[in-house]
């Protein structure tokens, strides 16, 4: 379902609308239909999508005006949803794409190649809310070996080429170098300006094409063993931004990346800012990862770790990390008896830790300064009803 609408209002969705299934769109918004444009009959129509950026939701601001698409969802009851992944923005910045709609759903063909060149504009943590911001004035040439077609984007970061010829084009975008075109793996491509391939027919052209970039910037190193070689693959590195550095684990902001075969690493795709690099700085050591806390160049203390500063685009190179010792566990014998002091078998116990945090939400209420349970492995005890807990 495509449509143009206004927003009418937006208000938290009725849990009982989902039945018993878990759902992340918590929020209906109601729209005016302005233009159907497909599969729309109704003059009102309500859309559900998250109130989380996470999620992919969107923030609907009653009065505006969107370009919406529309999708069936939910197994057992039918719901229409949209996201920031399903195109739909604020119609302001689709105009072009709206005029194309408009005359596909009037029957008439019109052959071209269009589309928006956004930035993705993101901080390190993967919870970190996610904003598109249109690219203004990047040069987007089309060219199929016998016609070549050029255009920059508009201040909505969209580019079009209207009633061109058939056949088949390659699509080259050209970025500032402080940027690079990413995929739909949150990975990068190979070059700051790439090829995207499309067919114009005598009847059919490609949809509305959305091109994402992100900043340039990048840390790269290596982590070698107490020997001195390089470490294998699989060994975890941290980034962290020296702002959230001192607060309890859980409000760390944080980036994770791993070593390769040769003992190297990389993060990609950093805003400018300050960082510490090191090891377990997020969290703390645990089974799967026994370090210490270390952080760039060598030490447990913050005060004394190495400040990466980066520029939008910048690369800071050459990191060497030695792999501290790994931490000693500590064995935990215990045995669980019932009420009358006979050994249970069988029982389970569990290992949590305690974080503290702090919360503020509202004018209303506020909570600090809360221990939160972490699960963190459970064991079974034996027939004896003992068991043993390495921490």
């Amino acid at each position: 379902m495509v449509f143009v609408g206004t927003v009418k209002s937006v208000k938290s969705a009725d849990s009982r609308k989902f039945g018993d299934e878990y759902n992340f769109n918590d929020l209906q918004t109601t729209f005016y239909i302005d233009e159907p444009l497909k599969g729309v009959k109704s003059k009102e129509i309500d859309i559900y999508t998250s109130s989380q950026g996470t999620a992919c939701g969107i923030e609907f601001e009653p009065g505006e005006q969107y370009l919406i698409y529309a999708y069936e969802e939910g197994s057992k009851i039918k719901y229409l949803s949209t996201s920031i992944c399903s195109r739909s923005r604020d119609a302001g910045s689709r105009k072009d794409e709206i005029a194309v709609l408009r005359s596909i759903s009037n029957g008439a063909f019109i052959p071209r190649i269009y589309g928006r060149v956004e930035e993705i504009i993101r901080g390190i943590y993967l919870l970190d809310d996610l904003r598109n911001v249109p690219m203004y004035d990047v040069l987007v040439t089309a060219s199929n070996g016998e016609n070549v077609y050029r255009t920059r984007t508009d201040l909505g970061g969209n580019f079009s080429f209207i009633n061109i010829r058939k056949g088949i084009y390659r699509l080259d975008v050209k970025l500032p170098s402080t940027y690079k075109l990413r995929d739909d793996s949150w990975n990068f491509v190979s070059k700051t300006g790439t090829d995207f391939v499309y067919e114009v027919t005598a009847s059919d052209s490609p949809d509305f094409i959305t091109i994402e970039t992100r900043i340039n910037g990048r840390i790269r190193g290596r982590v070698v063993a107490e020997s001195g070689k390089p470490v294998g693959k699989g060994v975890r590195v941290s980034l962290i931004s020296r702002e959230t550095a001192e607060k309890e684990v859980g409000d760390i902001k944080y980036m994770p990346t791993s070593t390769d075969g040769s003992g190297n690493f990389e993060f990609y795709g950093i805003p400018p800012g300050e960082y510490y690099v090191g090891f377990n700085l997020e969290t703390r050591p645990g089974k799967d990862f026994p370090y210490p806390r270390t952080y760039y160049p060598g030490t447990p203390e913050v005060e004394k770790a190495k400040i990466i500063v980066l520029g939008k685009g910048d690369a800071a190179e050459g990191l060497v990390l030695n792999l501290p010792k790994k931490v000693e566990e500590i064995k935990v014998r215990g045995r669980v008896v019932d009420a009358e002091g006979k050994p249970v078998s069988g029982a389970i116990v569990e290992r949590y830790g305690l974080y503290s945090r702090e919360w503020r939400e509202s004018d209303d209420y506020s909570m600090q300064n809360i221990l939160q349970p972490t699960f963190e492995g459970r064991v079974e005890t034996d027939e004896n009803g003992e068991f043993t807990l390495m921490l």
